[in-house]
């Protein structure tokens, strides 16, 4: 993110913060399967509300592998070490410091990835990839 002009830099770490990490346990799956969900956007400004919900769709590129733009292998074993340290917290204990730590990491490295995704057109490819996230 060396842009001249950081807006970019601070709206996607702003977007991307907002993201709340759940585990859940499928019985299908032997690992467990996080995902990354909006977290409260109400006075976000514009900006921010969809720098949130393109980390959310950048999320989902990460967790499959591939996506718009090539997913480092870096950053899916970081997703993955993420996923494993809030699955090994117990229910309803308050977060590790090491989970905090994987999951500053990662959110830094997803604002990385969704940087890359949109620095053609900034203003433009946030929106169009805001726009792909189903509303709940």
């Amino acid at each position: 993110m060396n842009e001249p002009d950081d807006q970019w830099s601070v709206t996607l770490q702003r977007g991307v913060a907002s993201l709340d990490f759940q585990v859940a346990r499928d019985p299908a799956v032997a690992a467990p399967v996080m995902t990354g969900l909006l977290g409260d956007l109400r006075g976000a400004r514009a900006m921010v509300q969809a720098a949130a919900m393109a980390a959310a769709e950048a999320d989902r590129w990460v967790a499959a592998g591939s996506g718009d733009i090539p997913i480092p292998r870096a950053l899916v074993l970081t997703r993955r070490d993420l996923a494993k340290a809030k699955a090994a917290e117990p229910p309803g204990s308050a977060t590790s410091p090491f989970t905090a730590g994987y999951a500053a990491v990662y959110r830094l490295e997803l604002a990385r990835l969704l940087w890359a995704a949109i620095s053609d057109a900034p203003a433009r490819r946030l929106e169009e990839l805001a726009r792909r996230v189903p509303a709940n």
